[in-house]
């Protein structure tokens, strides 16, 4: 039953170096196969601060600066043939900068830096609402604040299929 399923409460990065953004290539989850920004779930306790800190170190081994929140995103995952709601994430959005490019090895995935250029190249192998995020929430800074996603999921594949801003 849908009203049991809870909400994860997850933060992402924006991790910015020279020009570049820090990308992750999942090897699990729900986003298997696809490049996404650095993050992860919120473990009780945690500040956001803490968290997207403790998670940038997990998964890429940098130590950032931190920059703040730059927006909060409800995103809910739905089966596009029946739209039943599959997982709801509320993100927390972060940007943070790193001074070194040196990431290490993760079992998370495969971590790239890509330029703007790049990230347009690659955008259909990207989560389709971290797309969104890299390119209008961090690069281009249009707007922060709440932002309603949903993403529809057919065979793996990803369609961003409703988006609101408040």
């Amino acid at each position: 039953m849908l009203y049991k399923q809870k909400i994860l409460n997850v933060v992402v990065a924006g991790i910015n170096n020279e020009d570049k953004w820090l990308l992750i290539k999942r090897k699990k989850g729900d986003y298997q196969d696809k490049w996404a920004l650095v993050g992860g779930k919120m473990e009780f306790g945690e500040t956001i601060k803490q968290a997207i800190l403790r998670e940038i170190r997990e998964e890429t081994g940098l130590n950032v600066v931190w920059n703040g929140v730059k927006a909060l995103i409800n995103e809910r995952l739905l089966e596009k043939e029946s739209g039943q709601q599959t997982k709801h994430f509320l993100i927390i959005l972060c940007h943070t900068v790193t001074e070194t490019g040196k990431v290490k090895p993760t079992d998370e995935g495969l971590l790239q830096w890509f330029s703007l250029d790049e990230i347009r190249t690659i955008e259909e192998q990207i989560i389709p609402s971290d797309f969104y995020m890299i390119t209008e929430l961090l690069i281009a800074q249009n707007m922060s604040g709440i932002i309603e996603i949903d993403l529809e999921q057919e065979e793996g594949n990803l369609e961003l299929s409703k988006l609101s801003i408040y």
